[in-house]
């Protein structure tokens, strides 16, 4: 091989190799100035409290409403928030950040048709940008009963038998083999 070859053969060889040197560090320096992957916001929900409403049947309900804080750890969050029917969320949905955004729940116009019973099952927070803090809060609403009369166990005298209630009326009527409920 003559010497000129021999030249040029080793000039193209530096030359690869100066190539790949060059990109690997051209590569390594890129990873370096790449800034890191930064998380996703996380939605908070404050207090971390359960709620609790009640009164009689077809209302009112105490506590009148009750509030949360719904924030960003950091950026911007969208976020939704679902209720049980008898539950309203102001507002429903929106977009918070670090400084945050106050909801309001109160008890709807549907409570006042529910028969007496516990009504739950809770409220739901969503972080709709990522999922990330999507929380629930539990929420009760009882509804009281009106309760019968309480019995005093007296059976009023010379009534034919009627028993009387604690505001004095009667109960039971068992005059003629029946027992009538009054």
């Amino acid at each position: 091989m003559s010497s000129f070859r021999a030249t040029m053969v080793a000039k193209r060889a530096s030359a690869t190799f100066l190539g790949i040197f060059a990109m690997l560090l051209l590569t390594a320096a890129g990873a370096e100035e790449k800034p890191a992957k930064l998380s996703q916001p996380s939605l908070i929900v404050t207090p971390a409290s359960s709620m609790a409403f009640s009164g009689p049947r077809g209302g009112p309900f105490s506590p009148a409403g009750f509030e949360f804080r719904v924030s960003s750890t950091t950026g911007i969050v969208n976020y939704s928030i679902r209720t049980p029917s008898w539950l309203t969320a102001s507002p429903t949905f929106g977009t918070t950040d670090t400084r945050g955004v106050t909801i309001t729940l109160t008890v709807n116009a549907n409570a006042s048709r529910l028969s007496p019973g516990a009504y739950g099952p809770g409220v739901a927070f969503t972080n709709v940008s990522s999922g990330q803090g999507s929380t629930t809060r539990p929420a009760k609403l009882i509804i009281q009963g009106s309760s019968p009369p309480r019995a005093t166990s007296q059976i009023a005298p010379n009534r034919g038998g009627f028993l009387l209630d604690d505001r004095g009326g009667y109960l039971l009527d068992d005059r003629g083999g029946r027992l009538l409920a009054q």
